[in-house]
């Protein structure tokens, strides 16, 4: 007779419509910021009658919706561009879409922050900023979906990951789209006295936008496109100044708003508050122009939410992967700061910060150290903590050494 289950499979194997597949198991593509990245994944047990083993799986899920948010200038779309470059960069055919509403990015910028060449950009990046909106949003995303749908060979490829029960796992390749912002996505039909009369506009928007996401959350999981959306953090107007309204969600402060509907947030997998911290100068500590950008993880569905790590903004060159790093393990206390800096437990290993960069990519047995240093501090962070007895394999650390070129 067989089970139900096997029936079931083998007759949606026979019908082959992606429409009615099982699921499979997510996988997570490494942002190249390794605090961040760690901070969202989790551990995966792998146990079959041939297998047994966990790995660390770090990053942004397939096919999700992530909301960067954060007050105006703080490093939103700076993040979302160089995240969205490094889950392509392994993938020759994969591509990033970015609808910028705002008009605030220029190819310059681009190739700066992506560390792709000219010609790269040109076929990497599908960029527009002019007639964006909700509907054509939806319907770039559906001819997405359809184009790796309806050719899927051309697409899909060995994740080299497994699932909890020891079978492969095959992706299609991701496609990462942003969209900058969710404030200035508005319904075509919206005319200008509904714009300008400002309720009906907000209550228009919201309502297409809730219809949108909704329609498009199963296109992004199913054809494995991460969305980056971008939304700004604005100051609420109370109309009667004694008295002060209740946040719109959770995670905002008094008096704060974000405009363009709740859908996209509710239907995010990660919400990501990005909040200015101290500022940085040339002529001191980590020797750069820039600041501490203070990344918290709002909404998390692989991960504890409410955490949040320090990221360093290079003013001319956006977010610095190493030194977020180093940022990072001085938190934790894994590198002790002073007059000269040093690894705990490796007191004779000394630097000066601005020295940094330097000593670890020209000393390789302080890089030894610190590569074994940050891996245990990076782990901490990691959800289901495993026994001690139980045998990891490396991808972590592939994937530390990955990002810091050993």
């Amino acid at each position: 007779m067989g089970l139900l289950a096997d029936r079931f499979r083998a007759q949606m194997a026979k019908s082959k419509d992606p429409r009615m597949e099982e699921a499979v198991s997510d996988v997570m593509y490494p942002t190249g910021f390794l605090p961040f990245d760690f901070l969202n994944g989790y551990r995966v047990h792998v146990k079959s009658d041939t297998q047994d083993f966990w790995y660390d799986s770090v990053g942004i899920v397939d096919g999700s919706s992530v909301s960067f948010c954060g007050r105006s200038g703080s490093g939103k779309t700076t993040a979302a561009i160089q995240m969205a470059a490094n889950i392509v960069r392994p993938f020759p055919e994969a591509t990033i879409f970015f609808d910028d509403i705002e008009g605030g990015s220029n190819a310059t910028r681009r190739e700066l922050l992506t560390h792709f060449s000219p010609e790269e950009c040109q076929q990497k990046i599908i960029y527009r900023n002019t007639a964006v909106s909700a509907e054509n949003f939806y319907k770039r995303i559906a001819s997405i979906y359809d184009i790796k749908l309806n050719n899927r060979a051309d697409f899909e490829y060995d994740t080299g990951k497994y699932d909890s029960y020891g079978n492969r796992i095959y992706k299609l390749i991701p496609t990462v789209y942003i969209l900058d912002s969710l404030a200035m996505l508005t319904p075509e039909k919206l005319t200008e006295e509904e714009e300008l009369s400002g309720q009906m506009s907000t209550t228009a928007t919201a309502k297409t936008n809730t219809a949108v996401f909704k329609r498009i959350v199963p296109k992004l999981k199913a054809a494995n496109i991460i969305l980056f959306t971008i939304n700004h953090i604005n100051d609420k107007i109370e109309l009667n100044p004694f008295s002060h309204t209740k946040s719109q969600v959770s995670f905002l402060k008094p008096g704060e708003t974000l405009p363009g509907g709740k859908a996209a947030l509710y239907l995010a997998n990660n919400l990501i508050r990005v909040d200015d911290g101290a500022k940085l100068k040339s002529n001191e500590g980590l020797g750069i122009d820039g600041k501490i950008v203070d990344f918290e993880i709002i909404k998390s569905r692989t991960n504890a939410a409410g955490r949040s790590v320090p990221m360093v903004f290079d003013f001319a060159n956006g977010f610095d992967d190493i030194l977020s790093l180093f940022m990072f393990l001085k938190s934790t206390g894994a590198i002790v700061t002073g007059a000269t800096c040093y690894l705990r437990g490796h007191e004779d290993m000394k630097f000066r910060q601005k020295d940094f960069k330097n000593k670890l990519f020209t000393d390789p047995e302080f890089a030894t150290v610190f590569n074994q240093v940050a891996k245990a501090e990076l782990e901490t962070l990691l959800g289901n903590p495993v026994e001690e007895e139980t045998k990891f394999t490396q991808p972590n650390q592939a994937i530390i050494n990955s990002i810091l070129g050993l």
